[in-house]
Formats: C-alpha cells, structure tokens, sequence
C-alpha cells in the first residue's frame, strides 16, 4: 500500500483523483493513498446526501450563508414527492417561527435554488420541487431567497423567537386588560385563555380575539349563577285624555327636562297616612284632630315639576287615569314581565272535527330588558302594551282586540325617567234623542229629533325610571323599612284585637 510522505508534491494522476485539500491532509498524517481515495469518498457521499450545504465537489462546513442548488424539473406544478398534489399551506412574504418549530409550505413553480440569509438561526430543506421545509434553529431574524426554474426569484423575511407564544400572550393581555379570574397562559405555540364567572362583554372580547389569532385557545366560561346588579324598574302606564292636555299646553318634549327633587313636610300620626283636611277646615280644626302627642313631621320626596302638577291636576278632574303601576325588580340581561288584565278563550277547530282552545291575552302587557356597565348607565328594551276587546269586530263569535303597543330601546343613567308618548286612540260617537215615531218620519222627521256627536282622543303615556338596587341602597333600605313597619303595625293591630278575643269576662 502506497503512502503519502510529508512534503510531496502530489498530482490529479498521482492521486487517483482525490482533491487537494485531502491531499494535504495526508501529508500531513502520513496516511495512505487508499486511505486517502476511501476519506474522499465519503466526503462526497456525504455532500450528496445533505440537504442543505456546499456546491458539489467542495468539502461541507459549518457556514452562515447556506445554498442549495436543486436538479432541474421539466414542468412547474405544486406536487409532493411522491407525485400527488401538495397540501401545504402557501409561502408568504413573511414568516414567524420559534425555536424548534419546523413548517411546511409550498410554492408555486419548481425551486431551482434556495439561499438562506443566516443558516444559524434558519434551517431549510426542500421536499420534491416545490415544498419547503423550515426549522427555526435560535431567536433571530433572516431571510430566504428562492430561485426558481422559470427565472423568476422571491425573498421571504423570517422571524424566529425564542420563546412560542410569549409575545402574542402579551398582545392577548393588553387586549382584554385587567379582567379578575381570567389567567393568559402561552403552552408551546399557543396561547391559552382560561378563567369562570365572567361576564358575557368578556367572552365576547375573547371569541373575536381568537378569529384574529387563531393559536388562542378559548377556555373561559360564564358566571353560572350570575351575580349582576339588579334592577328596579318604576314603571307608570297612563293614559290622557287628548283634548285636556291640549287645552294645558302640555309637550312632553319640552317641559320634561330631568327629575327634580322636592320635599315636603306635613303632620302626621304615622309613615302611612296623611291628614286630609276638607274645604272648609282651617288649620285650627286640622290641630284639634291631630292626637296630642305628635311623633313630629313626615318628609315626602318625589318629582316636583310643572308637569308634575299638571298630571296631578289632569287626575284631580278625570281626564288621566294610570292603568298600571308596576315596580319590577329584574337583574342586568334578564326580562321582567308584568300582565294586568285578562285571557279570552278562542275555539280554534282542526281538520279531524276536534276544537282546540287557545287564550288570547288583554289588558296592560309590560316587558322590560335591562342591561347595566360599570359606569352605572342602564341600556333597556321595553315594550308597553294597552288592549281591549273590541265587539264591534268579531268572527265567528271570535271578537277583535283594539291595541297600542310601542316598544323602545333607551339608554338612561339610574334615577331618570324616560317618557314614551304619541299612542293616540281616537273614539267618534253618535247620539239621538227623538220623539217617538214622528221622529222617524222622513224629511219632517228631523223636526223632532236631535242629533249629537261626540268624539273623543286619549293618549297613552309611558314613565319608566331605572334605578340600581344594591342591598345597601337607599330604595333598599327603604323599601325593607317601609315593610318592616307595615309587619309591626299590622302584628300590633292583630294583637289588640286577640287580647280583647281572649279577655275574661267579669262577673
């Protein structure tokens, strides 16, 4: 066996045609020819077999700047090794990737050749001829430039990180912002969302945050229970007479500007009853009624506007009257219902001969939707309804209804009132007063008999006034306090009438 001495000169011939950087080394170590052409070809097995490294018949190194060179392909089509069509997603303009994560994307064309910008933080192998494999390596940002079969080139910008989802769970906390119970959490390339008893804006907020970010994981649930603030809804149906608020000069619109506050302070013997003097009582006769003891003044607070005192007045005459005046207490996003009034049952029959009740409902309907912020402002739906049976219409003995309905999305603050008006029923009536017989007789028949009409116009009003309740509000307290002394009052009645029941008779 033939060695290499240090020193030699050694040619192409002489060395069977190994290269001359490993014929150096040979003189280096005084190995021997065979040893030599055996070392040279592994070597350039080995830069055959390498995905990504030097052009053929160089020795492979480590090096930034890396460039594979691919074998020409007569057609350009996306198709996989093994012939079928590629599924791999499209290649874009940029690309963001961490450390460890390898994707696959496909272009369209053949790659004729593939440069990576720095080999250390990306690393890209091709599959068949057009599909790209790449393996984010360590936090950095390259680029890969492509050279395709046609002559065309591309260059996609690439951004590793070193951690997955670190950065986008930061983005997701600044999204949704301090929220109690609500963990963001990134595990691997995702981003997990988790947390329980929130509200319904906050599950929103996540579901459209993760259509934008798709690695967001959506663990997060409602409050079973529901836990919101509670709303007391005061609620005034009435209705005017049309004319007698013409003739006041009454306009909603303008003469409503806000709830005002007005106390008024009179004596009484209890919370509950006021002294309601006649016409002509003076206020000596009001002393002398009044118990000897007085437990002091009682103070009433309400609305204290013109238009207070022109309701008051309309009422005092019998041209307004309140149809409803329901207090519903209801929590934010549920419904409250209220029905005064009354079912009128309609047979329906089938097509076997058999009937069918079904009831129709009438009279005052009241459906309310609140809904309450943190900056205590209520958005509300309500739908106030007034119905009457109307015999004037009827089928088959089924009769008509006559209804107002109106149904309104406001948006208040607790503690105003909103007005909803313009419900405008309108009645004609005719009347005769005749002499008998003669006033019927034609032409000469009016000689004896009268004619009248009346007509008549009401408006239906609606009052509604949210207020927030909590267990330590003022309308709390209060309403608890009122019925505290209701409870008293009536037990202490109950009892004077038991002990006089139960009293031994004397002989």
């Amino acid at each position: 066996m033939e060695s290499v001495k240090k020193g030699s000169v050694l040619r192409r011939g002489q060395t069977g045609g190994i290269s001359l950087a490993t014929a150096i080394a040979l003189m280096v170590s005084g190995a021997s020819l065979a040893q030599a052409q055996q070392a040279e070809q592994a070597a350039n097995a080995a830069t055959q077999a390498s995905p990504i490294g030097a052009q053929q018949g160089t020795t492979p190194r480590a090096m930034p700047f890396q460039i594979q060179e691919q074998p020409q392909v007569p057609r350009a089509s996306a198709r996989a090794s093994d012939g079928r069509p590629s599924t791999a997603t499209p290649l874009p303009n940029k690309l963001a990737l961490y450390a460890g994560q390898a994707v696959v994307h496909r272009v369209p064309g053949s790659i004729r050749r593939v440069a990576v910008g720095n080999g250390e933080i990306l690393s890209v192998h091709t599959v068949g001829s057009s599909e790209l494999v790449l393996i984010g390596t360590q936090k950095g940002a390259t680029n890969v430039h492509l050279w395709m079969a046609d002559g065309t080139q591309r260059d996609v910008t690439v951004d590793v990180s070193a951690d997955s989802g670190q950065a986008l769970a930061e983005t997701v906390r600044v999204l949704l912002g301090v929220v109690p119970g609500l963990t963001v959490t990134p595990v691997g390339g995702n981003v997990v969302v988790a947390g329980s008893d929130l509200d319904e804006g906050t599950i929103a907020k996540v579901g459209a945050i993760q259509k934008l970010y798709p690695q967001v994981l959506n663990f997060a649930s409602t409050d079973p229970v529901g836990m919101r603030p509670m709303v007391q809804m005061d609620v005034q149906i009435m209705e005017f007479n049309r004319n007698a608020l013409e003739e006041l000069g009454i306009r909603w619109d303008t003469m409503i500007k806000g709830p005002l506050g007005g106390s008024i302070k009179d004596f009484t013997t209890n919370p509950y009853f006021r002294v309601l003097p006649k016409d002509d009582d003076t206020f000596q006769d009001i002393k002398d009624s009044l118990p000897m003891r007085l437990p002091g003044t009682q103070t009433y607070f309400g609305i204290a506007t013109s238009i207070a005192s022109s309701i008051n007045l309309l009422m005092s005459q019998g041209k307004a009257w309140v149809l409803a005046s329901p207090q519903l207490s209801v929590r934010s996003g549920g419904e409250a219902t209220f029905l005064a009034g009354g079912e009128v049952p309609i047979v329906i029959p089938s097509v076997l001969g058999v009937t069918q009740v079904e009831f129709k409902e009438y009279g005052v309907r009241l459906n309310i939707t609140p809904s309450v912020n943190s900056q205590n402002e209520v958005l509300t739906t309500v739908m106030a309804e007034v119905s009457r049976i109307d015999p004037s219409v009827s089928v088959q003995g089924v009769p008509g209804f006559l209804t107002r309905r109106t149904e309104s999305e406001i948006n208040v603050r607790t503690g105003e009132t909103m007005v909803i008006s313009g419900l405008i029923d309108s009645s004609a009536a005719k009347s005769a007063d005749k002499f008998p017989i003669l006033g019927d007789i034609p032409i000469i028949g009016k000689l004896f008999r009268s004619d009248g009409f009346r007509g008549q116009r009401t408006e239906l009003v609606v009052f509604v006034t949210p207020r927030i309740v909590t267990p330590s509000s003022p309308e709390n307290r209060e309403n608890l306090q009122r019925g505290e002394d209701i409870k008293n009052s009536l037990e202490g009645e109950i009892s004077k009438r038991q002990r006089k029941l139960i009293r031994p008779s004397t002989k």
